[in-house]
C-alpha cells in the first residue's frame, strides 16, 4: 500500500505540476489576449511563447486537481511558484480516503504520509531526492518541471499536439479561450513523469484530446485531459479524466521545506 501511494503521488505531481496548427473556428467575441490580433492562436509555438512570457510575469498561482482512472479518484489542491531554480509547490492530495501532503522546494520533494503508513512517526515527512526518484523509475528532472504549467504546454508540442478547434467560453466566471488539442500519448513521456516503461507500453498513434483554457492575459485557467486512451493502453477501465484549475495568478506564495528534525529518508520497498 505504501508503494502504491508513493507511485500515485509521483504521477499526481507529474500531471499536476500540471497545458498545436489546425483549424481555427473561434466563436463569440475576441479576448484581449490571444495572438495579439484579436483572435485565438492557431499554432502551439506562438501559444507557448506567450503563455511562458505571461507566466513569468505572474510567477505564481493556486491550483486544484481531480483525476479519475481505473475506478479510483485522486483530488488535490495547492499553490505553486514558477521561477526557474526557485520553483516550488505545496499540495494536499486525497486518494482512496487517505490524505497526503506534498512539498517541492529546493529541488527536493517532501511527502507527509497518511497516518499509520510512515515507518517513523516521529518524522512525519519523507524526503525524495533525484536519486530516490530514479530508484522508483521516475525522471526527477521531468517531474520537477511539471510545477510550471508552461512546461506542460511544451510537452504537448513535443508530443505532436495540434489545435483542432477554438471557442470562447467562461471558466469560473472568467472569460477564456478554449483550445481543443489532440496529441500522441506514445510521445508524451514527459507528461508521465519521464516513465519510459509506461510510455513504451502505449501504442504509437494513441491519440488523446486535451482541452486548454487561457484567459485574456494568455494565462492557463484550466487543463482537461481525457484518460480513456491511457486506460485502454494499460487494460484498465475507461471513463478516466484529469482536470487542473489555476486561479489567483500573481498572488505571492510562501513555500518552505519542513523542519529538518521532522524529515526522514525515503524508505526502501
Amino acid at each position: 500500500m505504501r508503494t502504491s501511494v508513493l507511485a500515485a503521488g509521483g504521477v499526481a505531481l507529474a500531471l499536476a505540476l500540471t497545458a498545436c496548427g489546425g483549424d481555427d473556428s473561434s466563436g463569440g467575441d475576441a479576448l484581449t489576449g490571444g495572438n495579439g490580433n484579436g483572435g485565438a492562436f492557431s499554432d502551439l509555438s506562438s501559444l507557448v511563447a506567450s503563455a511562458q512570457e505571461e507566466t513569468a510575469k505572474s510567477s505564481s498561482s493556486k491550483f486544484t486537481m481531480e483525476m479519475s482512472m481505473g475506478g479510483q479518484t485522486i483530488t488535490a489542491e495547492g499553490e505553486g511558484r514558477y521561477s526557474g531554480d526557485e520553483t516550488a509547490m505545496s499540495m494536499t492530495m486525497d486518494m482512496a480516503g487517505q490524505s497526503m501532503d506534498m512539498l517541492f522546494v529546493d529541488n527536493v520533494m517532501y511527502m507527509k504520509m497518511p497516518e499509520g503508513m510512515n515507518p517513523d512517526p516521529s518524522k512525519p515527512w519523507i524526503k525524495m531526492t533525484a536519486e530516490d526518484a530514479a530508484a522508483q523509475g521516475q525522471d526527477f528532472s521531468q517531474m520537477s518541471q511539471q510545477s510550471d504549467p508552461t512546461k506542460t504546454l511544451e510537452q504537448l508540442q513535443q508530443a505532436g499536439g495540434e489545435i483542432k478547434n477554438t471557442q470562447e467560453t467562461e471558466v469560473n466566471g472568467e472569460q477564456a479561450t478554449q483550445y481543443t488539442i489532440e496529441l500522441d500519448l506514445s510521445k508524451a513521456d514527459g507528461m508521465l513523469g519521464g516513465d519510459e516503461q509506461a510510455t513504451a507500453s502505449i501504442p504509437e498513434g494513441t491519440m488523446i484530446p486535451v482541452e486548454l483554457y487561457l484567459n485574456g492575459d494568455n494565462l492557463p485557467l484550466r487543463v482537461e485531459m481525457n484518460m480513456d486512451a491511457v486506460a485502454e493502453a494499460v487494460g484498465a477501465p475507461t471513463g478516466g479524466k484529469m482536470v487542473m484549475n489555476y486561479t489567483d495568478w500573481g498572488t505571492p506564495v510562501d513555500i518552505q521545506a519542513p523542519p529538518a528534525d521532522q524529515v526522514g529518508e525515503m524508505p526502501s520497498f
